[in-house]
């Protein structure tokens, strides 16, 4: 009987070794990942896989550098992005999972086993409006001379799969390091002949909100609970950084009760207001539409607030239908209506950014822009 037990124990000991030993080749063997993760020096680049493009100081294209001896001064020139190809020359789509640029030592880290060739861009920054201009293309307004300022804007115009190209994240000037937090991401409405950007938060902040708390008062938008909320707890809640770029900007308290989508009923105002905060207008989301169509980038379904189709409160106040007062809201269908101000209906701010933000980067969601002070 000893011997049984003692031959019993022998072999749940080896058991144990075994697996033990199977365990430790495991993490040996998962750590090689780690070891080809490499950390490139462009200077030190004999692979030559990275390769630098500077933004030209007169004609703003960007241009390979072959010559330089050190990385870009940033009191020149700021960390625009990356775009990457496999060795085929097929283009990597978000380039963020596979290399990293670190501006604090100014080191790029290739984080994938995979043969990639790499750019990386620097840029000195541009006017917002001159950014714009240049970019060219049909879903922005004026077509591709972007002459035509709509209610006061150039405009961005279009489908959800026509404007990708006006991402712009808030938050930090490396577009790698600003996207992963997805709060610091907006997209752009359009600009002012001044240079001003409108920006609208890609997504939806904080709980749903009443348009106003009062259902039987004619209230005008500067004295509503969602103008309160908006610049009382949702500036508060936004870093020291975007803050510094916000504009206290006049805004109109747009009022109609036509209809909003006919050219020849304009809406009037209330009066304005200076405020930091706001939300869009109603005619900001019918100058969205383009040709007609009933597919607009700006409607909260298109990814704008994940899978779910939300209504949503717009600036526009509608006032007394002959019960309640109300205001204009997006409908999760993508009409645009007016409702009673004490529905709880989603938001999504809506800010102008100071003359002197410059744009930096591409503008696409995998690259959005980035801003700069211009001097």
């Amino acid at each position: 009987m000893k011997r049984k037990i003692l031959n019993i124990l022998v072999i749940i000991l080896t058991i144990s070794i075994i697996f033990e030993s199977c365990m430790c080749f495991k993490n040996i063997k998962n750590s090689k990942v780690l070891e080809d993760i490499k950390t490139v020096d462009i200077f030190d680049n004999k692979d030559k896989t990275l390769s630098i493009m500077l933004q030209n100081p007169t004609t703003f294209e960007y241009e390979e550098d072959t010559s330089r001896t050190k990385w870009p001064d940033y009191s020149e020139y700021l960390y625009a992005g990356t775009k990457c190809t496999d060795i085929k020359g097929n283009d990597i789509g978000d380039t963020t999972p596979y290399i990293q640029f670190d501006e604090s030592d100014n080191t790029a880290t290739i984080t994938t086993k995979k043969t990639i060739y790499c750019t990386l861009y620097f840029a000195k920054g541009r006017p917002a409006l001159e950014v714009l201009k240049a970019k060219g293309g049909d879903y922005y307004a004026g077509g591709g001379d972007h002459t035509t300022v709509v209610d006061g804007l150039y405009r961005f115009k279009g489908t959800k799969d026509q404007i990708t190209n006006n991402y712009i994240c808030l938050g930090s000037e490396n577009p790698d390091t600003c996207k992963s937090k997805p709060d610091n991401m907006y997209r752009i409405i359009g600009v002012t002949t001044g240079g001003n950007l409108k920006v609208i938060k890609a997504k939806k902040y904080g709980s749903n909100q009443k348009w106003h708390s009062s259902k039987s008062s004619d209230t005008k938008w500067d004295t509503t609970s969602l103008y309160t909320y908006l610049n009382g707890t949702f500036y508060n809640s936004v870093n020291a950084r975007i803050q510094g770029l916000i504009e206290i900007h006049t805004w109109n308290m747009e009022y109609s009760k036509n209809n909003l989508w006919s050219s020849t009923t304009p809406p009037t105002t209330d009066g304005t207001v200076s405020a930091n905060i706001g939300l869009m207008y109603g005619s900001d989301y019918v100058n969205a539409y383009k040709d007609g169509t009933t597919d607009n980038w700006l409607f909260i379904q298109n990814g704008l607030i994940g899978n779910t189709a939300e209504h949503e409160w717009t600036m526009s106040r509608y006032g007394y239908d002959g019960y309640y007062y109300g205001a204009w809201y997006v409908v999760s269908n993508g009409t645009l209506y007016d409702d009673y101000v004490f529905t709880v209906y989603a938001v999504r701010p809506v800010f102008y950014l100071l003359s002197t933000a410059g744009l930096i980067g591409f503008g696409t969601e995998q690259q959005p822009y980035t801003v700069t002070s211009i001097k």
